[in-house]
C-alpha cells in the first residue's frame, strides 16, 4: 500500500502533462484552422478583385476604346486618318488671330472641323488597305465631297472653285458607273513598213532605253533580226512582247520628248517619225500586240522569258504614267519570279556571274515596281521583307566605297576631300556605268521604302507609340545618311548644281537625257519616302503630345520636303524632257497636295503663304502647261482615238482651282493680292475647257491601248467606295 502511495504523485504528474499536451494540440489545430481560413479568405478576396478588374476593363472597353487609349498612351491603336484630317483637327493650337470681314467665325470653323472629323471616323472606313495617310491616293480625299466641305470651312469666297472641283468629282462618279471596258485584243494589229521598223530600232539603241528597261536580252537589234530571219510564229510570245513594248516606247518618247536624230533616213520615213498622229497610232498598235501575247503567257508562262516580258511591259506603264493601272500585272510578275526562286538566296548557288546578276536585277525590279505601287495606291506590298532572302551585293564594293567617300566629305571634321570624292566618282561611273550607279541608289531607297511600310504604316491592332516614334526617327537618320552618300551638287534637299551634272554627262555611258532621268528618279523617290516618314512621325508626336508623353510642339516637316520637290520641278524642267516626267508625277502630285492643305489650314505668315502660292503657280503654269502641251498639238482624230471613259479634265485643271482657292483666301485674310507674273495670272484664268464633261462614248472608238491618256487624277480601276462614300 505504501508503494502505491509513493507512486501516486508520479502518476498525477504524468496525467497533468498529458492534459497539457492535449491542450497544446488543440491550440495548434485551432491555429491551423485559423491560418487555413485566413488563406482561403485572402484567396477569395484576390479572385474577387481579379474578377472586378476584369469586369472593369470590359466595361472600359465597351464604353469606348478612345477613352481606354488615353488611359494607356504607350500602347494604343493609331487611327487610320488622312494627313488632311490631322492638319484640320489634330494640330495642337487653334489660331486666335482676328478674322477679316466676311470670314467664318471660330465657332463655325470648329463645328465644321468636328463634322469633318466625324465624317472621316474610323467606323466609316471600309478597308484599312484602301484608306489612311499612306499612299499618294490618300491625298485625293481632298476632292471628295467631304474634302470639299473641309475646303469650304477653311477658305473664303471660293464657291466657284469648289463648284468646279465638285463638278469634276461628280463626273468621275458618273463615268465609273458606265463600266465601259477597253476592247480585248483578239487579233494582231498591222506593223508599219520595214524601213520605219528599222528606224525605230535605231532610235531605241541610240537613246539607250535598254539600259533602264531591257537589260536582260542581248539587244533589241538581235531580237528584231531573229524576227526577220524566221516567221513570226517561230518567235516565242514573250519575245514578241519585249519587241513590241520597245517599239511602243520609242513612239511614245518621239511624241513627248526631243527627237533622236538618225542618219541616212529617207524623207518618207522621216515624215512618219515626225508625224504625231502616226506615232500615236503606232504606239497603240504595238501595245495592243504586246497585250495580245500577254494574255497567252499569263495563262501559260514561258519561264524566265515571260518574267522579262512582264517587266518590260511594266517599264512601259511606269514611263507613261500608268503604273497604277497595272497592279495586277505586278502581282503576276512577282508570283512568277517566286516560282522561279528569285526571292531565295539559295537558288543563286552555282550560277555563272552573268546569269546571277541578271536574275538578281530582275528580282530587284520586281520589288521596285511592287513598292512603288504600294506607295502610290496605299496598299500593302505583295512581298514582305521576311519573305525574301535575296541579297544585292554592292557591285564589287565599288559603289559602296564611293557612297562612304561621299559621306565622308560632309563629316565633321571631313574624312575625305571633295577633290578625291570627285575623282573617285568619275572613276567608278566609268567602270560600272551610270545606269548601274543610278540603279544601286534607287534600290537603296526601295529597301528603305519597304521598311517605311512595315514599321510605320502596316495595319496593326496595337502600336507602341514610343517604339513607333523611335522607328520613324531611325528611318529619318538613315535617309539623311543616304542623302550625304550622294555626290555634292546632286543631293536632295540641296540645290542641284548644273556644273556637277555636266561633269556626270562626260563620264556617263548614257545620253544626257537618260542620265538626268536617273538623277531625278533618285530625288523624287527620296522625297516620297521622306514625306511618308515625316507624316508618320508628326502623327505619332501629336498623339504623344496629347497624352503628355512628348514635350516639344510637333511641326509638319513634310510640307518643307514638299516645297523642295516642287522647287526641283520648277528649277530643272526642260521641254525636251517632257515625256520623262510621267514616272515622277506621283511625288509631284503628293507634294502639291501637301503644300495646299498645310497652307490653307495652318499658314499664318503672309510671306510664307504668298511664297507657297507663287511656287504652286510656277509649277502649274511653267511645268504642267508645257507638260501636257502635246494634247494641243495632236489632231482631233487622234484625240478621239485616244478618248476613254475617264473624265476629261486632268490634274492641271484641278490644281488650277486649288491655287485660286489659296489666292482668294490670301486676299481676304491679308487685304492684298498674291504677286504673280502676267503669264501666270493669265494661266490661272478659267475657260470653257475647265468644266468637267463626260466623253461621248458613242461617237469615239475606244483606244486599243488601255494605258494611253490615263492620268494620275483619274482613279483607274478603283472603286469610289475606297473613300467610304
Amino acid at each position: 500500500m505504501s508503494n502505491v502511495m509513493e507512486k501516486s504523485p508520479s502518476l498525477g504528474t504524468k496525467a497533468n502533462k498529458a492534459n497539457e499536451f492535449k491542450r497544446i494540440l488543440e491550440k495548434i489545430e485551432s491555429l491551423e484552422k485559423e491560418v487555413v481560413g485566413l488563406a482561403e479568405q485572402l484567396r477569395s478576396n484576390s479572385l474577387s478583385a481579379s474578377l472586378q478588374e476584369k469586369r472593369r476593363k470590359r466595361r472600359a472597353r465597351s464604353s469606348g476604346k478612345a477613352w481606354a487609349s488615353k488611359r494607356r498612351p504607350t500602347s494604343i491603336s493609331l487611327q487610320r486618318v488622312s494627313s488632311l484630317d490631322l492638319l484640320a483637327n489634330v494640330v495642337l493650337q487653334v489660331n486666335s488671330r482676328g478674322k477679316p470681314q466676311g470670314s467664318k467665325s471660330e465657332a463655325d470653323e470648329s463645328s465644321g472641323a468636328l463634322k469633318y472629323a466625324e465624317n472621316f471616323s474610323l467606323k466609316e472606313v471600309p478597308n484599312f488597305a484602301y484608306f489612311g495617310d499612306f499612299g499618294v491616293f490618300s491625298s485625293y480625299a481632298i476632292l471628295t465631297p467631304k474634302g470639299l466641305e473641309w475646303i469650304r470651312s477653311k477658305s473664303i469666297n471660293c464657291e466657284e472653285e469648289i463648284g468646279y472641283l465638285g463638278n469634276w468629282y461628280s463626273q468621275f462618279l458618273q463615268s465609273k458607273k458606265s463600266e465601259s471596258l477597253f476592247p480585248l485584243p483578239i487579233a494582231l494589229q498591222p506593223r508599219p513598213e520595214l524601213a520605219v521598223l528599222e528606224a525605230l530600232i535605231q532610235v531605241f539603241e541610240k537613246s539607250r532605253l535598254h539600259a533602264m528597261s531591257f537589260a536582260f536580252l542581248d539587244g533589241i537589234q538581235a531580237l528584231f533580226k531573229e524576227l526577220l530571219e524566221g516567221e513570226a510564229k517561230s518567235l516565242k510570245a514573250s519575245k514578241h512582247i519585249v519587241l513590241n513594248v520597245a517599239l511602243a516606247l520609242v513612239c511614245h518618247f518621239q511624241q513627248h520628248s526631243s527627237k533622236t536624230p538618225i542618219e541616212g533616213m529617207s524623207s518618207e520615213v522621216m515624215e512618219t517619225m515626225q508625224n504625231l498622229e502616226a506615232l500615236v497610232e503606232m504606239e497603240d498598235n504595238f501595245i495592243s500586240n504586246a497585250l495580245f501575247y500577254y494574255h497567252q503567257v499569263s495563262i501559260m508562262p514561258e519561264g524566265i522569258l515571260t518574267l522579262q516580258a512582264m517587266l518590260a511591259l511594266l517599264a512601259y506603264t511606269d514611263f507613261t504614267g500608268a503604273l497604277h493601272a497595272s497592279y495586277i500585272m505586278v502581282t503576276l510578275a512577282i508570283r512568277l519570279a517566286q516560282d522561279l526562286g528569285l526571292h531565295a538566296e539559295i537558288t543563286y548557288e552555282g550560277l555563272d556571274i552573268a546569269e546571277d546578276e541578271k536574275r538578281r536585277k530582275m528580282w530587284g525590279l520586281c520589288r521596285y515596281f511592287d513598292l512603288k505601287l504600294s506607295m502610290i495606291l496605299g496598299r500593302p506590298p505583295v512581298v514582305a521583307n521576311y519573305d525574301t532572302t535575296t541579297s544585292f551585293p554592292n557591285c564589287g564594293t565599288y559603289l559602296g566605297l564611293l557612297a562612304e567617300v561621299c559621306a565622308g566629305t560632309s563629316a565633321n571634321p571631313p574624312t575625305c576631300e571633295l577633290s578625291f570624292a570627285k575623282k573617285l566618282l568619275h572613276l567608278v561611273v566609268k567602270e560600272t556605268g551610270f545606269d548601274l550607279y543610278g540603279g544601286f541608289h534607287i534600290f537603296r531607297l526601295v529597301r528603305v521604302a519597304s521598311r517605311v511600310y512595315s514599321q510605320l504604316y502596316a495595319p496593326s491592332t496595337a502600336i507602341n507609340l514610343k517604339k513607333h516614334l523611335a522607328s520613324a526617327q531611325a528611318l529619318l537618320t538613315e535617309m539623311e545618311s543616304f542623302r550625304l552618300s550622294l555626290p555634292d551638287g546632286v543631293r536632295p534637299l540641296s540645290p542641284v548644281k548644273k556644273a556637277v551634272i555636266a561633269d556626270l554627262f562626260k563620264v556617263s555611258n548614257l545620253p544626257p537625257t537618260m542620265t538626268q532621268v536617273l538623277i531625278y528618279s533618285i530625288h523624287f523617290l527620296f522625297y516620297m519616302n521622306l514625306m511618308f516618314i515625316q507624316k508618320a512621325l508628326f502623327k505619332t508626336q501629336v498623339y504623344l503630345k496629347e497624352n503628355g508623353e512628348y514635350s516639344e510642339t510637333p511641326f509638319y516637316e513634310s510640307v518643307r520636303t514638299a516645297r523642295h520637290a516642287l522647287s526641283l520641278v520648277a528649277e530643272t524642267f526642260e521641254p525636251d524632257m517632257n515625256g520623262y516626267f510621267k514616272p515622277f508625277q506621283w511625288t509631284i502630285s503628293m507634294a502639291f497636295f501637301e503644300v495646299f492643305v498645310y497652307t490653307l489650314s495652318k499658314q499664318d505668315d503672309p510671306q510664307e503663304f504668298e511664297h507657297d502660292v507663287r511656287l504652286m503657280a510656277h509649277v502649274q503654269c511653267d511645268f504642267f502647261t508645257r507638260y501636257d502641251s502635246i494634247d494641243a498639238v495632236v489632231g482631233p482624230c487622234t484625240q478621239a482615238h485616244r478618248q476613254n471613259a475617264l473624265p476629261s479634265p486632268n490634274l492641271q485643271n484641278n490644281f488650277k482651282h486649288m491655287i485660286n482657292v489659296l489666292r482668294k483666301t490670301f486676299s481676304a485674310r491679308f487685304g492684298r493680292n498674291v504677286q504673280l507674273t502676267p503669264a501666270q495670272h493669265d494661266c490661272l484664268q478659267y475657260s470653257a475647257s475647265d468644266i468637267a464633261t463626260t466623253p461621248d462614248r458613242e461617237m469615239n472608238s475606244p483606244s486599243m491601248n488601255p494605258f494611253s491618256g490615263v492620268d494620275n487624277m483619274e482613279f483607274f480601276g478603283l472603286d469610289a467606295n475606297m473613300f467610304g462614300l
